[in-house]
């Protein structure tokens, strides 16, 4: 971590309760700079050299979303990261998948963030922030079984796509972030075909940790270059495959995940 690239610096996290957005909040109480954690259980963080504001917030709730926009508009002009990490997963087949799941994973991964972001787009732009999704190889293509998750993700792909060239001339940045399989409680927390709670056991294989993530998360944000970012095999094979051989990465995708669909 690039320790002075941070100080003094307003970073907006969502998701900050667990996994990824917990990690990633961790990495910053050290600095000196300002954190609003927003999540819809949140808790107490250790006590550091950061200042941290705790936010009560369902993103899936409009009425929360301009709240906390309000709040945070009242202690700050301008946001120089806004981080979009809150989300859900959904499995299930297509034509099992009642359409109440479908807008319930767009109101949690797409509607949220947007709304957030379109919030405090002018405190970004004051700034000549940073915008960042978390987002997932998933989101790089249609994936068996997960044709909620991925369509959701792949929405906000579009979305940030569309604000980094639109206002790059304001010098905002727009960081798409796609991590692997990560150890989180994902899987426990989503929904499935019917809109029950997912049960299912962490996936097998090289798995990154949390914390991991959150530094190729910071990474990613200390590189003027990032856009679409991927760190691991499954990441690059996905972007490229998509471009270059999509019918065989089908098949692969048909094999490998068959069970998931099934």
């Amino acid at each position: 971590m690039k320790t002075k690239f941070w100080e003094n610096k307003t970073i907006v996290i969502t998701g900050t309760s667990s996994g990824i957005g917990e990690a990633l909040l961790h990495e910053f109480l050290p600095l000196n700079c300002t954190v609003f954690a927003i999540d819809r259980s949140p808790k107490e963080h250790p006590k550091n050299q950061a200042k941290v504001v705790s936010l009560l917030c369902d993103i899936s709730k409009e009425e929360d979303v301009e709240r906390v926009s309000t709040e945070i508009l009242k202690q700050t002009s301008t946001v120089d990261f806004l981080f979009n990490n809150a989300g859900i997963t959904t499995h299930g087949r297509f034509d099992q998948m009642e359409i109440s799941v479908f807008k319930k994973t767009f109101d949690i991964n797409f509607f949220g963030a947007v709304h957030l972001t379109r919030l405090l787009i002018e405190a970004v732009k004051k700034a000549k922030g940073t915008l960042f999704v978390t987002s997932t190889v998933s989101g790089l293509y249609g994936i068996p079984g997960r044709s909620a998750y991925s369509s959701s993700k792949a929405a906000l792909h579009a979305v940030f796509e569309s604000i980094r060239i639109e206002l790059s001339e304001y010098g905002v940045r727009s960081i798409i972030f796609c991590p692997p399989y990560t150890r989180t409680a994902l899987r426990t927390s989503g929904l499935d075909a019917k809109g029950q709670r997912l049960n299912e056991e962490q996936a097998k294989g090289k798995i990154k940790t949390p914390q991991e993530v959150a530094k190729e998360m910071i990474k990613a944000c200390e590189n003027p270059s990032s856009r679409l970012v991927t760190f691991d095999k499954s990441g690059y094979f996905v972007k490229w495959m998509r471009l270059f051989a999509p019918a065989l990465l089908e098949k692969i995708l048909f094999k490998k995940l068959y069970h998931d669909f099934h």
